[in-house]
């Protein structure tokens, strides 16, 4: 849930980001479209970021939309995770160690160091 808060948080910044209030100090669609009339140079500048911002921004909704379905069908929801917050299961060593080795496991398959490729025949 810690991730969903903070992914959540991340997502509502790039959102703003995106919109781009003026004197919000953001490059945003409304900072560019409203710099138009000042300077058409930059304001054709302002849109990159206003692009960018806004497909960063969806890409953590669909990010979270995928995550958020994983969670569910993993059995997970949020009473199972406010009991776990309340009764410290997070801090337990033992539960500590067995998320850590869920995420920090060998994603490599194991292969030697140096392949041993066929000889050449010439």
């Amino acid at each position: 849930m810690v991730f969903f808060f903070i992914f959540g948080a991340q997502f509502l910044l790039a959102v703003i980001q995106a919109i781009g209030f003026s004197g919000w100090g953001a490059c945003g669609w409304l900072a560019a479209v409203t710099f138009f009339s000042t300077s058409t140079g930059a304001a054709v500048i302002m849109l990159f970021p206003a692009v960018m911002f806004t497909l960063s921004a969806l890409v953590m909704f669909v990010c979270l939309l995928r995550v958020h379905r994983l969670y569910r069908g993993g059995g997970g929801s949020f009473q199972k995770a406010q009991d776990e917050w309340h009764s410290g299961l997070w801090r337990d060593p033992p539960s500590r160690e067995a998320q850590f080795n869920n995420f920090s496991g060998n994603s490599l398959p194991e292969y030697p160091t140096v392949p041993s490729y066929p000889a050449r025949s010439r």
